[in-house]
């Protein structure tokens, strides 16, 4: 009867189904570069501005692309308040048509009616066919966000809210009659 050595046990690691071990593992590594992004940024903000170096100035600027990357690890671990976080820098940075329409399904789905329609102005802003008169069709992703919307709240609640913010994008004034003329679910509310 010879047990088998660690070093065998390690070779012979018993897997219940392939697809979960790829689950742990992807649920690692999102942990493991989630707490290298907040340890990065408590070290930076621990650091006095007399403190940095140019070396640390470097390693701490941030691409737009690491930004939406760490937007999608937040996402994917649901930690909402780093998934706005990381996405308002990378809209901040370039105005990022990824980073605004992120910002749009985010509020939709959490029912902010005003952040959803100025993040839907400024996607469509990043775009120059927009800026036509008439505008093509709003994107998928804008006629989603109006939609979850009015669903949720009301076309007449979500319309105040534009007119709180100002003049109405004309794609969206278009997703509005939309709404009403094929009768989306809220838009009689």
């Amino acid at each position: 009867t010879d047990l088998p050595t660690a070093g065998e046990l390690g070779k012979r690691k018993r897997v219940c189904k392939p697809w979960l071990d790829f689950v742990f593992h992807a649920l690692y590594e999102d942990l493991k570069a989630y707490y290298v992004w907040l340890s990065e940024e408590e070290r930076f903000a621990n650091m006095e501005p007399d403190e940095l170096t140019e070396e640390d100035m470097d390693q701490q600027a941030v691409s737009v692309e690491e930004w939406l990357l760490r937007a999608g690890i937040a996402r994917r671990l649901q930690n909402l308040s780093d998934v706005e976080r990381a996405l308002r820098a990378a809209a901040d940075a370039t105005n990022s048509p990824r980073a605004w329409a992120g910002l749009m399904e985010l509020y939709a789905e959490e029912g902010c009616i005003k952040e959803t329609l100025v993040a839907a102005h400024e996607f469509l802003d990043c775009f120059p066919a927009y800026k036509d008169i008439p505008p093509p069709t709003a994107p998928l992703q804008v006629r989603k966000a109006i939609f979850e919307l009015v669903s949720s709240n009301g076309l007449q609640q979500v319309r105040d809210a534009q007119d709180a913010i100002g003049v109405a994008h004309p794609a969206i004034n278009d997703v509005f009659h939309f709404t009403v003329r094929s009768r989306i679910h809220g838009f009689a509310n």
